[in-house]
């Protein structure tokens, strides 16, 4: 699934990035955080919702996207026919099975590795979560022995 960065959206919608993350912030863009160094994603889903619910910004993206999903339809033929440099040569070209098969095995990679990358990130969030349910616990303790202690000086 496509994601896209803070940056690739403002430029996207014609506006600055700090617009985009207070958008998220607001909740008005859905985003997940990758991790502090390298910001937010969006998911082209999320992305696209935004847009039906902002009219504003949807006509400027609209070709933008349109341009990406021509992109995206001619995409394995383009990228295999890179290999060829003559315009002669690339009105006689053809395509063959195994050259689509080994493009596509590409695409199978690189989607297992974004999948490998997101379970790693939510393993991470996993431990904060058990670290912060851990820390709640102890200042409860804490709460409760300021009680005790209290109930013991009267």
């Amino acid at each position: 699934m496509k994601t896209y960065s803070v940056k690739e959206i403002a430029d996207m919608l014609k506006t600055n990035p700090e617009t985009v993350r207070r958008w998220i912030r607001e909740k008005k863009l859905d985003a997940t955080i990758v991790s502090k160094k390298g910001g937010h994603i969006v998911y082209e889903t999320a992305l696209q919702e935004f847009l039906r619910s902002s009219p504003k910004y949807a006509d400027v993206a609209r070709a933008s996207l349109a341009g990406v999903a021509v992109m995206s339809t001619v995409m394995v033929g383009g990228l295999i026919a890179q290999k060829f440099i003559e315009a002669e040569q690339l009105k006689r070209a053809r395509v063959s099975n195994n050259d689509v098969a080994h493009f596509l095995r590409g695409e199978i990679q690189k989607c297992t590795d974004a999948i490998k990358a997101k379970e790693e990130t939510i393993f991470q969030l996993q431990k904060q979560i058990e670290s912060d349910q851990m820390q709640i616990i102890e200042f409860q303790k804490l709460i409760e022995n300021l009680f005790i202690k209290e109930g013991e000086d009267e």
